[in-house]
């Protein structure tokens, strides 16, 4: 009976040491996991998920009619993506990638950012000329603050104090303030700005200018404008990597991507990618960067060093994913 005793007692010790090791191997697994990228498929009325590590699509998910705009929680359990002509929101489930809720949301919702807590997203209404506030836990709208003609763009400072608004046809940008949810200030830019993105290491904001063919920098606390710094046709959407080193430009008209020396301030290369590029974003691991090919329906990676594309993923039709479709991942 001892024998026995002791041989199961060994069993049980055994299972419980094997489970505290497999708890242990996915815990790892969990926290090193790649991220999910999101890419708005606006003909397709879809969202394709590609697992950044294997760099392929391992699922779609159902958004509603015509989806362009997109938007990942730093932690990537939130995404937000836009639908401009239903006038709605879809929510989806970063933890296991299902639809969660469509939400009725304004005129036009088209550019989301989310906050850095995760707690709200903002969204340029196009067409009613303003921002919804949106309460990500109950899912409702906190407040509609005006802004400037067809907002477009928008993102989040890092400290999520400050929300930044490119108005496209007054040839503007606005900082709206993140506590009393209006705007305290408005700054002159380009032709038709669309995309922007906040440099955080030099506080700076990149905004790309459709019309005139250029990017805005401006300081991201005053709006000062830098420079302005010409780049390819028709620029859409802007990506400043991790280091803060370099800039890219996607470039609508000539399928390309045009980087920008964040030093020097002057662009220094052009990247051909797939058809009409549109959506890009960064990768956490500082050394890619993702773009949305909407006439390929493909999504370019970049090599960050290298300056060139080193994979193409195939996603569905009209891959847009304007905003930031890959979580930061703190």
């Amino acid at each position: 009976m001892t024998v026995r005793s002791g041989q199961s007692g060994a069993r049980r010790a055994g299972a419980f040491t094997t489970a505290l090791l497999l708890g242990a191997v996915l815990a790892v697994s969990e926290v090193t996991a790649e991220p999910f990228a999101y890419i708005t498929n606006q003909r397709a009325n879809n969202v394709s998920v590609i697992d950044t590590a294997s760099q392929r699509v391992v699922k779609t998910v159902a958004v509603g009619k015509n989806p362009a705009g997109v938007a990942v929680s730093r932690d990537g359990t939130k995404v937000v993506v836009t639908n401009p002509d239903s006038a709605e929101l879809a929510i989806i489930d970063g933890r296991n990638q299902k639809l969660l809720e469509l939400l009725r949301v304004g005129d036009g919702p088209l550019g989301v950012a989310v906050d850095p807590a995760g707690t709200r997203a903002y969204v340029a209404d196009f067409y009613g000329h303003f921002v919804s506030v949106i309460d990500l836990s109950d899912r409702g709208i906190v407040k509609r603050v005006p802004v400037g003609h067809y907002p477009a763009g928008i993102a989040v400072s890092p400290d999520g104090a400050k929300i930044y608004v490119a108005e496209r046809e007054d040839n503007t940008l606005s900082i709206i303030n993140a506590v009393t949810l209006t705007v305290d200030r408005t700054g002159r830019v380009g032709q038709h700005p669309f995309g922007l993105a906040v440099d955080e290491k030099l506080s700076r904001l990149y905004v790309a200018n459709v019309e005139s063919n250029d990017v805005s920098v401006l300081d991201a606390h005053t709006l000062a404008p830098i420079k302005t710094i010409k780049v390819g046709e028709r620029p859409y959407a802007v990506a400043v990597t991790l280091d803060g080193e370099q800039v890219f430009v996607t470039n609508q008209y000539d399928s390309s991507v045009s980087v920008i020396d964040a030093r020097k301030l002057e662009a220094t290369a052009t990247i051909s990618v797939g058809e009409y590029p549109e959506g890009i974003a960064r990768h956490p691991d500082g050394r890619h960067i993702y773009v949305a090919n909407w006439f390929d329906n493909s999504v370019s990676v970049l090599d960050v060093s290298a300056l060139k594309v080193v994979k193409t993923i195939p996603t569905d039709n009209g891959s847009r994913a304007f905003g930031e479709f890959i979580p930061a991942l703190p």
